[in-house]
């Protein structure tokens, strides 16, 4: 898959989570990993490994381990309950000043920092305003930087589903955005890629069923889960749309 991905990522979280780099097993390893225990909603395992990456950083300062930390900031708040989600999206914006100034960013790494701020503002009123705008350039950046670039068009899609329309939230759009995702996963013949389909499908079944269009959600649904049988979210949505 494309280099973030390889390197620290799943969506999401997500995946989450490209430029093709050849990334050591380690890295592999620690993305694929975290991808599964996201998936499955595996709160207690992220935290430990978050906790023993950032041990670590006090004795070797990389960057390569800088993003792995971010990357499970942003994973264990995207799935957590309020109190948690502001904690580690409070983590992960908290470290954006010190990267940013290390330079040669790439644009994955502001699709990260776009998603984290979209957490900050969903549990922080006194920083909904400033952390959704950053949320929206960090975005915008990471687009501009690479277009076509599977991760960045996913997080592009669920911020504009997951927004309210006054704050430029569009639905359509964010198909259109989640669509695009698929499509250039497609082309990748690897795990992380195929979890990135997973979950924008899911995101795809959850705009479907919010609008009650229940036969395209149980596609999408399907499609998810055939990946990721034990994607916890969207087994929830399987749930929910049985009884409609």
């Amino acid at each position: 898959m494309q280099a973030f991905l390889t390197k620290i990522i799943p969506i999401f979280l997500l995946m989450t989570l490209l430029p093709s780099v050849n990334a050591d097993d380690h890295e592999n390893e620690t993305v694929t990993t975290a991808l599964e225990y996201y998936l499955i909603e595996n709160q207690d395992a992220l935290i430990a490994k978050h906790q023993e990456l950032s041990n670590l950083l006090k004795e070797q300062d990389q960057k390569q381990l800088q993003l792995e930390i971010l990357f499970h900031e942003f994973l264990i708040a995207d799935m957590s309950s309020k109190k948690v989600k502001r904690k580690y999206s409070r983590l992960c914006t908290e470290s954006t000043e010190n990267i940013l100034d290390q330079g040669d960013i790439q644009s994955e790494l502001y699709a990260i920092l776009s998603a984290c701020f979209g957490l900050s503002a969903e549990t922080n009123l006194f920083r909904a305003a400033s952390h959704g705008t950053k949320s929206g350039k960090m975005i915008e950046k990471a687009l501009e930087l690479d277009s076509d670039n599977s991760f960045n068009n996913m997080i592009k899609g669920v911020g504009d589903y997951t927004r309210p329309a006054f704050a430029g939230g569009n639905k359509s759009r964010a198909i259109t955005y989640l669509k695009k995702a698929i499509d250039l996963s497609k082309s990748n013949n690897d795990r992380e890629s195929s979890l990135v389909i997973a979950i924008a499908s899911f995101h795809l079944a959850n705009i479907a069923f919010q609008q009650r269009e229940f036969d395209i959600s149980s596609k999408y649904l399907d499609r998810s889960l055939e990946i990721a049988p034990t994607y916890q979210k969207a087994k929830n949505l399987k749930a929910k749309l049985s009884r409609n």
